[in-house]
Formats: structure tokens, sequence, C-alpha cells
């Protein structure tokens, strides 16, 4: 009597109907979530710039010399520069294999690719997502602008975790037992011991194995208005142009995207010589400060002067800085920035007509990024017998026949 099939007939359909419910439900859910989460790997590349750089690459094992472009490679690749080394990592999306952001690492350092990868589908609303991890030495790390997914980098190190919130650059260091983290231009969030401190421009902060962030810092400050050309040129700069002959084309100067950064464009076609920059007059006293570097990123794209021409002087990039000494005395420093060489003993590769303390120009690559941080120019400018008082203007300038290149993250950092 305890066997009724009427009751047991109805359980097995509330059953079923119940699970029929869960899985009408779930299962729409849990695809979508699938779809949602579904990633692909970014295409990831490797540059060396200078100096001698090690990949190991987890499909091989074993670190391996990079000469050139190491491309395709995956999560867990890990890179070490000997000092005074220097290459780029770039991460480019699947898609459309836009620039997504670059990774600029400099000498004796450790960093390994932890995570890079993108929505498989367009609907799906997460970011890009780039993370890395530092070990030791330091690494300066570009967001890329103009891409239509958000990009989140995260670098890891060992006392701490640092998420670049949008677009700008951004510089990560481990000293032995500390982490230093510096902001040029965006927005970072620095977490270490469950406490979050947030970095905007020009701010940095220290974090020391087992402490919380040490809050926001100052004390080295960027002279340099609108270096990143993130608005108006006329912002802070103005420019100029000179030729030879008025009949032929001038050359332009003018703010435009490249490979996912705001940069400053120099172009120019003609038979003769002429030259087009920009101009941004300073007028800044320099007695008081402790240390002035100069750092900017550039992209060569054409020339046709081997060298920098016949005097030195007409090179694809090149940067003036002018001043005034203690004495009251004016000078320029000249750097100049090719990548066309020629094997003649003729042909300068320095400008012949400048004054201490000019030196060679840099020969790089051509259709890359290079990262260009100058020695502390207080102690370069006194030990050419010129002790600054005023740096006065900083130019930048494409000068020759033809050339073609980019500029962008222009800073004068200064410590007081």
């Amino acid at each position: 009597m305890h066997n009724n099939p009427h009751r047991a007939a109805w359980t097995v359909l509330i059953v079923a109907f119940v699970l029929f419910l869960g899985l009408a439900v779930a299962l729409p859910f849990g695809v979508r979530k699938l779809l949602v989460n579904s990633t692909r790997g970014h295409h990831t590349a490797i540059t060396l710039a200078a100096g001698t750089v090690y990949v190991t690459r987890p499909s091989v094992g074993v670190p391996e010399a990079l000469f050139g472009t190491m491309e395709n490679l995956s999560a867990g690749a890990r890179f070490e520069t000997e000092n005074a080394s220097r290459a780029a990592v770039s991460f480019a999306s699947p898609d459309d294999q836009g620039t997504l952001g670059t990774i600029q690492l400099y000498g004796d350092t450790q960093a390994t690719v932890v995570e890079m990868n993108t929505p498989r589908f367009q609907f799906s609303d997460r970011p890009h997502r780039i993370s890395m991890s530092l070990t030791r030495g330091r690494l300066r790390s570009s967001v890329a602008l103009g891409i239509q997914r958000g990009v989140l980098m995260t670098i890891h190190t060992p006392q701490a975790e640092i998420t670049l919130k949008r677009p700008g650059s951004y510089s990560v260091e481990v000293q032995e037992n500390q982490t230093l983290v510096a902001v040029r231009d965006g927005i970072a969030t620095v977490t270490a011991q469950g406490r979050n401190t947030e970095l905007a421009n020009n701010e940095h902060t220290t974090v020391s194995t087992g402490s919380a962030p040490a809050g926001v810092l100052r004390g080295e400050r960027n002279l340099v208005e609108n270096g990143s050309f993130s608005t108006t040129i006329t912002n802070g700069w103005t420019t100029f142009q000179n030729r030879q002959d008025s009949a032929e084309s001038a050359g332009s100067v003018e703010a435009k995207l490249h490979q996912g950064r705001a940069t400053l464009h120099f172009n120019r076609r003609g038979r003769n010589w002429a030259e087009v920059g920009i101009r941004q007059d300073l007028g800044l006293d320099v007695r008081d400060f402790q240390e002035l570097r100069l750092h900017f990123a550039t992209w060569l794209a054409f020339q046709n002067l081997r060298n920098c021409g016949s005097l030195g002087s007409e090179c694809p990039l090149m940067v003036k800085i002018e001043y005034q000494d203690t004495a009251g005395n004016t000078h320029e420093w000249l750097q100049g920035f090719f990548y066309l060489r020629s094997g003649s003993a003729s042909i300068p590769i320095r400008c012949v007509t400048c004054s201490p303390p000019t030196g060679e120009h840099v020969q790089i690559s051509v259709g890359r990024w290079y990262l260009y941080d100058s020695p502390d120019l207080l102690s370069m400018f006194t030990t050419a017998g010129s002790p600054p008082a005023i740096i006065n203007s900083i130019s930048f300038y494409a000068s020759g026949h033809n050339f073609e290149s980019y500029l962008t993250e222009v800073e004068l950092q200064a410590v007081e």
C-alpha cells in the first residue's frame, strides 16, 4: 500500500519539470558566460634595441640570444637583458593587428609574460588584458591610444601589483627589496599588503618588501608642457620651417596617431635642404636642481641623406637644448638620431659645426620605436665647462632633403 503509482508519477513529473527549468535558465547563462570569457592570444614580439638579450620560450625551455625580432611569443616567455642592453616587447590585437601596448626593457632586467589575451567575440565587454612579471631591473610601459576596447595592463613585482588604468606612459623598477613606480602620463593603482595608492601624472611611490605603498610622492617633475602631444601642438609649442628653395615643399609637422600613440609627425619630400620642427621656451633656473634628464620616444620612417649629411646637421630627428651658463654665456646642446649609415669616413656622424658637449649622433633601427634616456644633463654641461644656470628652450626638428619621423613621450625630468 506504500507504493502509490500516482504519487511516484507526479514526483517524476515535478522533478523532471524542475530539472527542465534549471537547464532552461542555466544553459543560456552558461553558454553566454563561456562566450563572454572565451579569449584569444595576442600577436606578441620582442625586438632587440641594443646589447645582449636572452629569450626563454616555454616551447623551447632554454635561453636563446635575441637577434632582430622574435615573434609569436606565448604566455610564459621570459626575457633577460644584460647590463646596458635594451629591448622592446609589443602586443598587437589578433583582430586587426593594431598595437595595444609596448614595454621597453632596460639593462639588467628579468621579466616574464604572464597573460596576454583578447575576447574572442565582439559582444564581450571584457578588456584586452596584458600582464607582466618584473623580477628585477626596470621597464617602461605604454598603453595604446585609440583602441575601441579598453586595455588593462598589470605589472607584478615581488613587492606590489601595478594596474595601469588608461593610455599613458609608466615606469616600474625593482631594486633589491623595493619597487619604484612612476606615472609620467596616465593613472595607475599600486596595491600591496591590502592597501591601494593611486598615482596620476608626474607622481610616484615606493613599495618595500612586506610594506604598503609609501603614498603619493613628488620631488621629480616634468618641465615640458604637452610632451605627449595629446592636445593641440599650440599648447606649449611653436612650430617653425626653413628651406633653401622657396619653390619647394617646406615640409609638415602635425599631431598624428601612430602605432597606438599620440605623436608628432615630421614629413617632407624635396630636392634641396629644408627643416621643420617645434620649440618650447622654458626660461627655467636649474641651479637648485640635483639632476636633469631628457626622455622621449621616436620612430624613424625615412631619410635619404646618409649619416646626417656632410656637416652632421641634417638628421631625420634632432633635439636641441639652449641654455645659459653661470657666467651668462649662451650655449646649445644638439643630439641627432638616424638609421641610414655611410661607410665613408668623410661623412661625419656628429655635428662638426657645433660646440661641446655635443657628441656622436645615435644610430637606431628604421621602423621601430626607440626610447632615448639622456645622461644627467647638468653633469654633462658642467663637465664640458659650461655649468648651466638657465634652460632657455628645447626644440625638436627634422632636417635634410627627404625625411619622415615621429616623436612622443617628451619629458625633461628634474630632481630638486
